[in-house]
């Protein structure tokens, strides 16, 4: 359904944040597409959701990488950057595991 020349575009647009309208405004699709695409981005395990999961989650994997690799070859502020990064990282896991009744008492 996507063509390939689109799909890198796709993911590098995800990767930035941009929504489902926006990237099928971005990749110039025809209307018919566009309403296609944007309907199927909602639609879990559809190809379209995929695709645009796997470039949110490369946008944010990839500077932490490199904020990783940096750390590692000594760099203070990447190794500052990158303990706050995994603080707001783990709190964020905390919230996404915590059960409802936790937040009602």
């Amino acid at each position: 359904m996507i063509p390939a020349d689109k799909k890198e575009d796709i993911l590098k647009l995800a990767a930035v944040g941009l929504t489902a309208t926006q990237i099928a405004a971005a990749v110039e699709f025809p209307p018919a597409v566009a309403a296609a695409f944007i309907a199927l981005a909602d639609v879990p395990g559809s190809i379209v959701a995929r695709l645009i999961e796997e470039g949110h989650d490369n946008g944010i994997a990839t500077p932490q990488m490199k904020l990783q690799e940096a750390a590692a070859a000594g760099n203070i502020d990447a190794i500052k950057t990158l303990r706050g990064i995994q603080r707001e990282n783990r709190f964020n896991e905390f919230i996404y595991y915590m059960d409802d009744d936790e937040f009602t008492g």
